[in-house]
């Protein structure tokens, strides 16, 4: 799972550059990305709540229109400008998604309104291609409850969440487990296999940037019981299993 589209030098996060390149490095990964909402109520790609890391902008995204962040341009994970590159709108990426059979991991953003992305989902008729990342049971459920089909991420970060999950009548076969980027027991990552859900084993700012033996700590993940490592770096990944 590609975290942020998986940006590197000249790729900035959550950019339609980045999906088009990543897609091309690696047609079958899940390309994880980031909603926000905009003032005036629009969806664009953005994983901070500011414009300031990633973009040429400054303050809150939440401040400003549609119209007003189109002015910015993207930046790069070393902060150099990529011209021309701009925030997307989630149906930009929703249509090449859907003309490229991708399948994506929407992290539905604090504040994002979840029937405005579902609407904007569904008229782009890319329903079976979305994971939606949620951030409580209670998202998930109200979500479940319309679209009995779609696909949920749910963080699995301790015995207490997996229980409160145990029991929350949400469709295991619908769900995908984020775990924590510090490996688990391995009675955890079995835990979770025995209710018939994937392991997504978060990588990004861990695994990802550990100095030495890199690629034994990729192995040691699914060799614990991760199904799938959600990555910062793709090339680090390809490098550990090529």
């Amino acid at each position: 799972m590609a975290h942020r589209m998986s940006p590197e030098t000249g790729y900035p996060d959550n950019g339609l550059k980045t999906l088009k390149f990543t897609h091309q490095l690696a047609p079958c990964v899940i390309q994880e990305m980031d909603v926000r909402m905009t003032k005036d109520s629009a969806l664009v790609m953005l994983h901070d709540a500011t414009l300031d890391r990633t973009t040429t902008g400054k303050d809150s995204l939440n401040k400003f229109t549609l119209k007003e962040i189109a002015q910015y341009q993207l930046k790069d994970i070393n902060g150099t400008l990529i011209k021309g590159e701009r925030i997307p709108k989630l149906m930009d990426v929703l249509h090449f998604v859907k003309k490229n059979k991708i399948i994506v991991a929407l992290d539905m953003k604090p504040g994002t309104d979840p029937k405005k992305l579902m609407r904007e989902v569904v008229s782009s008729r890319t329903l079976n291609q979305v994971i939606i990342i949620c951030y409580t049971i209670k998202d998930a459920q109200l979500l479940n409850k319309k679209y009995p089909t779609l696909m949920m991420a749910l963080g699995f970060n301790s015995w207490e969440n997996i229980k409160a999950i145990e029991q929350s009548g949400l469709p295991f076969q619908n769900l995908i487990a984020l775990t924590p980027s510090q490996l688990q027991e391995k009675s955890f990552y079995d835990k979770i296999h025995s209710m018939g859900i994937m392991v997504s084993f978060g990588a990004q700012g861990g695994v990802d940037v550990y100095p030495n033996n890199t690629r034994k700590a990729y192995q040691n993940v699914f060799a614990r019981g991760g199904d799938i490592i959600c990555t910062d770096s793709l090339s680090n990944v390809f490098k550990a299993f090529r």
